[in-house]
């Protein structure tokens, strides 16, 4: 990969998503051998987390201005982060629960020009209805 520059922090989103399970891990142990060799930190976005066990020092979390850090984790990753899911999932339910007994719209705030959406989940599904802003471009 002697096409990257030298880099102290290098921000990867969902790099990995579309390469095969070989390419994946290739790319992963390069990125790794660049922290360990040149100080870089790597800041990878991402959402699948298989085979990803050992690969960071850090985590964050970052959801509704609020981030959680962490350099260790007692359950697996991807059990870590699920239960990160399931407590934001249940707070949201909660909360738009509390504002339908008390009369008030789901939403704190509707955005003008927004409408909501449901990312093509069924009923049950994990992710709650987010709304969305359109642009034009």
């Amino acid at each position: 990969m002697g096409l990257l520059r030298p880099y102290k922090v290098l921000l990867l989103d969902e790099i990995t998503v579309d390469l095969d399970l070989l390419a994946r891990a290739d790319l992963l142990t390069f990125l790794k051998k660049e922290c360990e060799e040149r100080g870089t930190t790597i800041i990878y976005a991402t959402h699948i987390f298989d085979g990803l066990e050992n690969w960071p020092s850090h985590i964050v979390y970052v959801a509704k201005d609020k981030d959680k850090v962490t350099e260790t984790y007692k359950l697996s990753l991807m059990r870590t982060v699920e239960s990160w899911l399931r407590k934001e999932r249940d707070e949201e339910r909660a909360r738009r629960k509390e504002r339908k007994a008390k009369g008030l719209p789901e939403f704190d705030e509707q955005i003008e020009g927004s409408r909501v959406i449901n990312n093509g989940w069924g009923l049950g599904a994990s992710t709650p209805p987010l709304p969305v802003k359109k642009t034009l471009c």
